[in-house]
């Protein structure tokens, strides 16, 4: 069973991976198909048997990774595709009353604590017309929001969202390619408040993996109609906006000091032991 689950892997990986995975594939296969040789009559035999279907498969490997890097070399997708455009609608419509002094800016962005920008992401979508489910709070397995395309059960995208005012590394961008391997998803969408490193944008690009900068997301939030903005400031602000929540509890955390300086603490403690580092300002 493990080793099936292994073959599916790897079938997904050069399936709807980047263009290396297979280029890789197909240079080891020609490779072993022109090299392999045995004194032993009988794996000669085998080996010759072989070798037609090994170059066949390594043609099919090579011409998926060429067409794979032509479309890598595409502009960027934008955020929201367009497959989505005929989304039904599936949005709380209640009003809610933003602060009175607040506007959407870049920092604002950065002030949101990372449980409300998964809320404002969620209720981005959902007024783009785009059905979006956020997860449970503790382990979420590398998904923060799922997408659904039409009324059925099964997600046609993922988004993970990170509220971080450092730039998100190719480490991220790999680890969010492997859920999206092991949830059989397509069609993934990565979103912070800041941005991306050079090597996670190539990454990313490689994968058809959309990237959503903090910059890129306050410019798709200013295009939306006037009352869509103002129901999104309002989702972004309402209460404490910037106290992180305790990712196990969903209550809001309190500043503590220990030995290192200080940082963020369930107010639940000891019965929880959630912590935050506190980002810098």
């Amino acid at each position: 069973m493990a080793r099936k689950r292994r073959n599916d892997n790897l079938i997904a990986i050069l399936l709807i991976g980047g263009w290396q995975p297979p280029a890789i594939f197909s240079v080891g296969l020609f490779i072993l198909a022109g090299g392999v040789h045995s004194a032993n009559p009988v794996l000669a035999m085998v080996l010759n048997s072989l070798r037609p279907a090994m170059i066949a498969v390594a043609l099919a490997l090579a011409i998926l990774a060429g067409v794979k890097y032509l479309l890598s070399k595409r502009s960027a997708k934008q955020a929201i595709d367009v497959n989505f455009a005929s989304a039904p609608l599936h949005t709380d419509k209640t009003p809610v009353q933003a602060k009175v002094d607040a506007t959407w800016s870049i920092e604002l962005l950065h002030e949101l604590e990372w449980k409300r920008f998964e809320e404002l992401a969620t209720a981005f979508y959902n007024e783009k017309g785009i059905k979006a489910e956020a997860t449970s709070l503790g382990a979420d397995g590398g998904i923060d929001i799922k997408l659904y395309q039409d009324d059925s059960d099964k997600a046609t995208a993922i988004v993970q969202c990170k509220a971080w005012n450092n730039l998100v590394g190719v480490k991220q961008i790999r680890e969010f390619l492997g859920v999206m391997v092991h949830e059989k998803i397509a069609k993934g969408f990565y979103m912070t408040s800041n941005g991306f490193t050079e090597e996670a944008k190539a990454f990313a690009k490689a994968n058809q993996i959309t990237l959503v900068s903090g910059e890129m997301l306050l410019m798709m939030i200013l295009r939306l109609p006037e009352t869509q903005q103002k129901s999104l400031l309002a989702v972004a602000t309402k209460g404490d906006y910037k106290t992180p929540t305790c990712a196990s509890c969903g209550t809001k955390m309190v500043a503590r000091t220990g030995k290192r300086g200080k940082f963020w603490g369930c107010n639940n403690y000891p019965k929880c032991k959630q912590m935050l580092h506190m980002r810098a300002t």
